[in-house]
């Protein structure tokens, strides 16, 4: 295995990982004044594209990262415009 693919699902790993906590304690406290809509919802198009663009180019860790971390942010998304 190269050392660029262990950095690329390091990374992709990392990136997901740091969704996590904030998704959690959304759901949690349903509190979401301190989030951005804006932010929210130009964060799940990005990452989205970006998933696509992991498909285009079979880069398994673009997929991972961007995959999971738009599926967190579009929990934040729905949960901001649900409590808001």
């Amino acid at each position: 295995m190269e050392i660029s693919y262990i950095l690329g699902i390091t990374g992709s790993i990392l990136v997901t990982v740091a969704y996590i906590p904030q998704t959690v304690k959304t759901i949690k406290t349903r509190h979401t004044k301190d989030l951005s809509l804006y932010w929210l919802v130009i964060l799940t198009i990005g990452l989205w594209l970006y998933f696509v663009y992991g498909i285009a180019i079979n880069s398994t860790p673009v997929m991972i990262s961007s995959g999971a971390g738009g599926v967190l942010v579009a929990i934040l998304t729905v949960y901001k415009l649900i409590y808001k």
